[in-house]
């Protein structure tokens, strides 16, 4: 297992410069992504982002609510 340096798991990373895909936001070039694309049925791989551009998204959805099951009354 590989650590970066704040004890966090360093998940591997899939190298995809082949497949030519672009960010959906910024057109930069992705060259690694830590899982594998599928091509949905219409043939594409749908939105992908570069590192910095789901970082920036990731930040501006704000926090995550409701995904312990519970329900409110």
């Amino acid at each position: 297992m590989a650590y970066q340096d704040n004890n966090r798991f360093q998940r591997q990373m899939f190298d995809i410069t082949s497949l030519g895909i672009t960010c959906a936001e910024c057109g930069a070039a992705i060259t690694q992504l830590p899982f594998e694309p599928t091509k949905k049925e219409d043939g594409t791989y749908g939105k992908l982002y570069c590192y910095e551009c789901n970082k920036k998204r990731m930040r501006d959805r704000g926090p995550r609510r409701d995904f312990g099951g519970r329900s409110s009354y």
